[in-house]
């Protein structure tokens, strides 16, 4: 058997020993990339039956000098190492608030049974922007608000009520934090501005 993950190919001979050695030398397979394994039901034995051998496992044998080591002194690891490479964009609340109020009103699905289909709309659509670009796993009530400033009639307290409705619906996870609640979505939820 050759497997390469890569591109996920795996590639199975079955046959002679000799034959299948031959043909995988010709079509560039060697060991390195799979293993041979004896099949023994070819043989005459009943594969169902009992067996005194002692199972053969499928693959080969471990070998602990393939593994790359990493060595490090106790305590060396620095976690913050090189995350700003691949931390997501600060949150410029004053640029992200232009962006908002120059979209177009979000479309509201024709299959929603919301109570208010468009604050749901304008919450699942900041909530998918904060964190899909710059990486904020839960939003407070306030920040939402402050964000749709510019764009919606809604204050914290409609905001606040309308997220609570949603909690109670399953589509955002409630989370109390020293500060109050924060609001994260489900990503099921948010998954229509993803795409």
């Amino acid at each position: 058997m050759f497997r390469h993950d890569g591109h996920e190919i795996i590639a199975v001979i079955e046959g002679p020993e000799a034959w299948v050695k031959h043909f995988s030398d010709q079509i560039g397979l060697g060991l390195d990339s799979g293993w041979m394994m004896e099949l023994t039901h070819g043989e005459g034995k009943d594969p169902m039956g009992p067996s005194s051998d002692e199972p053969i496992l499928p693959g080969p044998p471990p070998d602990p000098s393939r593994i790359p080591a990493v060595i490090r002194e106790i305590g060396s690891f620095d976690p913050t190492q090189n995350s700003d490479a691949t931390s997501p964009p600060d949150l410029d609340e004053n640029e992200l608030k232009i962006f908002i109020s120059e979209m177009p009103e979000p479309q509201i699905p024709p299959d929603s049974i919301s109570m208010d289909p468009l604050t749901e709309e304008w919450l699942r659509l900041v909530m998918a922007i904060v964190i899909t670009e710059h990486g904020l796993s839960s939003l407070t009530p306030q920040k939402i608000a402050d964000l749709l400033s510019e764009r919606t009639a809604l204050d914290e307290i409609a905001v606040s009520l309308a997220l609570k409705r949603l909690w109670a619906s399953g589509k955002v996870d409630r989370i109390l934090t020293d500060s109050g609640h924060e609001y994260a979505p489900s990503p099921s939820w948010i998954q229509v501005y993803r795409d």
